[in-house]
């Protein structure tokens, strides 16, 4: 996480958070990616502005990470740290957590309760969000198409032939409140649909299983600027891989992400114009990523990210150069924002 400061004020403390492993080995690559954004934005914002404290959330509490190496606890009663004889009490939090407690609300909680300021979704949208099968239905109520789709509950049995039956073949298995496309499963044949749905209740706690959609994959970022939804611009994904897996997203340099993308302007505009109002409809903050497919039949969510990837290399990131915003300017609009309400 992140933290910065208020308004017009001369110094911000800026903290920057790994993710909280809440089940034992899960979540490991989600955190590398936290860590990552983590880094980026420290970079741009530490400053004349800005004054930068990274603190790591893991299974044995809240620690601030110094250069070398070195952990100081946080009081997690007041969110303060004492380094160096002196109690630092931070003015507001730049949530860089993929995944659980920063994507799914429960760290937003907690800010509320004791009355700090966060870049990112309150927990409602952050909840809603962070459970694929819920945050479907609740778009659906507005006209969101999405993908048929099952829930397979952990704990329950399931049958491999009346899921085909509603879903069809190829299908994607994916866990319902996880991200970064790991434990998705791509199932071509109902004897794999047992194992994509064991692997993917190991990294969440329910499956969620989807019909293929066929198309092309887009992208497009959101902001708040000046309090009103801002689409940051549409990227076309062209992965390297089968689909857009952990290795297309982070690893195999083959992957295209173009900005803006290759499609019909007036689909462009469309696409832009359903994410500044899903931001809305969600009552979301700071900065979401909404993804797409666009199918001969329309336009088709995949998911919605409330705390998008940050690393340069990040979409959002692309976005924001390609809107005409520096990245320093691109996260001080996201600290600014924080202190409107």
């Amino acid at each position: 996480m992140l933290e910065p400061l208020v308004n017009l004020r001369n110094k911000i403390k800026l903290t920057c958070e790994g993710i909280l492993q809440l089940f034992t080995g899960d979540f490991q690559g989600e955190r590398v990616i936290s860590e990552k954004s983590a880094q980026v934005v420290r970079k741009y914002i530490e400053g004349e502005k800005f004054a930068a404290y990274l603190v790591d959330i893991d299974r044995d509490g809240w620690w601030f990470k110094d250069e070398a190496g070195g952990r100081v606890a946080i009081n997690k009663n007041e969110f303060s740290l004492s380094l160096n004889q002196q109690t630092i009490k931070f003015d507001g939090v730049f949530c860089a957590i993929h995944g659980t407690p920063g994507e799914d609300g429960v760290i937003q909680g907690y800010f509320d309760i004791i009355g700090i300021p966060y870049n990112n979704c309150g927990v409602l949208a952050s909840a809603i969000t962070f459970n694929k099968a819920a945050c479907n239905r609740y778009l659906k109520a507005s006209g969101v198409n999405v993908a048929i789709s099952y829930i397979a509950r952990l704990g329950h049995s399931f049958n491999e032939v009346e899921i085909i039956e509603k879903v069809g073949l190829p299908c994607f298995v994916k866990p319902n409140d996880g991200g970064s496309s790991i434990g998705v499963t791509k199932v071509k044949h109902v004897e794999q649909l047992t194992e994509a749905i064991k692997n993917a209740q190991a990294e969440g706690v329910d499956a969620l299983i989807e019909s293929l959609l066929v198309g092309t994959e887009v992208s497009c970022g959101c902001v708040s600027k000046g309090g009103v939804p801002k689409s940051t611009g549409v990227t076309e994904i062209v992965p390297a891989n089968e689909f857009f897996d952990f290795d297309s997203k982070y690893l195999n340099q083959e992957t295209q992400e173009i900005t803006p993308a290759r499609i019909d302007p007036s689909v462009y505009a469309e696409v832009t114009s359903l994410t500044e109002n899903i931001y809305g409809w969600l009552h979301c903050k700071g900065m979401i990523r909404v993804d797409y497919m666009i199918c001969e039949t329309g336009i088709y969510l995949i998911e919605v990210n409330t705390t998008p990837g940050l690393s340069e290399a990040s979409i959002i990131p692309q976005q924001a150069k390609h809107s005409g915003y520096t990245l320093e300017e691109f996260f001080e609009l996201s600290l600014t924002e924080m202190f409107r309400d």
